[in-house]
């Protein structure tokens, strides 16, 4: 009997502690040859531009998926949904979301709310020129 009650109670921890997919990665992107940095993201997306000592840009994407289960994640990540690509033309470069038509992920009851937070870090000798849009300074 005890092994039973043991066994239930373990069964409900693992239910409790259960956690939706998450997943944090990072890329980098040269810019030596930039004057001009802009972006082009998925409106859903939380995007967020900060500054720093680096040579290059920095992106951090954090993505959950609730209500859904990890092989739906690695799946998505592996499509690159979330990924910004660069596109270059002379000295301007645009960050673009490679999936600009992301369609509702289905989750284990229904659809799934999916949280996409980036957060692009400048090197410091750019600044903000207009909504967007990135100049490196001196130029």
């Amino acid at each position: 009997m005890r092994y039973f009650i043991t066994l239930g109670l373990l069964a409900w921890a693992a239910g409790v502690f259960a956690q939706d997919p998450a997943d944090i990665f990072h890329k980098t992107v040269d810019i030596d040859k930039v004057n001009r940095i802009s972006f082009d993201v998925y409106p859903n997306d939380h995007v967020e531009y900060r500054s720093w000592p680096g040579d290059d840009i920095l992106i951090e994407t954090t993505v959950k998926i609730e209500n859904a289960k990890q092989d739906i994640l690695d799946f998505y990540m592996r499509q690159n949904r979330y990924v910004l690509k660069p596109e270059v033309t002379g000295d301007a470069m645009s960050l673009v979301s490679f999936d600009k038509t992301r369609r509702t992920v289905k989750g284990t009851e229904g659809a799934a709310y999916e949280s996409v937070n980036i957060v692009v870090y400048l090197p410091e000798d750019f600044s903000p020129s207009a909504d967007g849009l990135y100049t490196r300074q001196g130029q």
